[in-house]
């Protein structure tokens, strides 16, 4: 078995997957698409970060971030956008987005349509995470 960084779990789409899987290399990652898999999950591991998406079939971002604060207060959580809200929806919905996740108490809210799908994108997007990753775990 080969040493980790670490061990995140990813509740988000499969497209904001493929997006994130590089700026977490290294890292011991795992993957869930529904609540019920995020529940599954944290019944087997515990996880050094989280990254919660704004987008779910059956559930809601904020009932998978209480799921994951109450299982584990001391959880590092931070929520990304991936893809763009529906419709007319926009930055006034990211906007709103970003103020209930800030109140649920994730550690941060990251819009990954802020950055380019490029190196530097790229690059940009690893540091914000390594930041959370290195930071103090929240006051439980």
């Amino acid at each position: 078995m080969s040493a980790t960084q670490g061990r995140v779990l990813l509740a988000v789409s499969a497209q904001t997957r493929r997006r994130l899987l590089s700026a977490f290399a290294g890292y011991e990652v795992a993957w869930a698409q529904t609540e019920a898999e995020v529940r599954a999950a944290l019944c087997t591991s515990h996880f050094d970060l989280a990254v919660v998406g704004s987008h779910f079939d059956e559930s809601n971002t904020f009932d998978i971030v209480r799921g994951l604060r109450h299982a584990d207060p001391a959880l590092r959580i931070v929520c990304v956008r991936g893809r763009p809200f529906p419709g007319a929806l926009g930055h006034s919905t990211m906007k709103a987005f970003r103020t209930a996740c800030e109140a649920e108490g994730v550690c941060a809210v990251i819009d990954l349509l802020d950055y380019p799908e490029d190196d530097a994108g790229k690059r940009a997007i690893c540091a914000l995470f390594e930041q959370q990753l290195c930071a103090a775990p929240p006051a439980a």
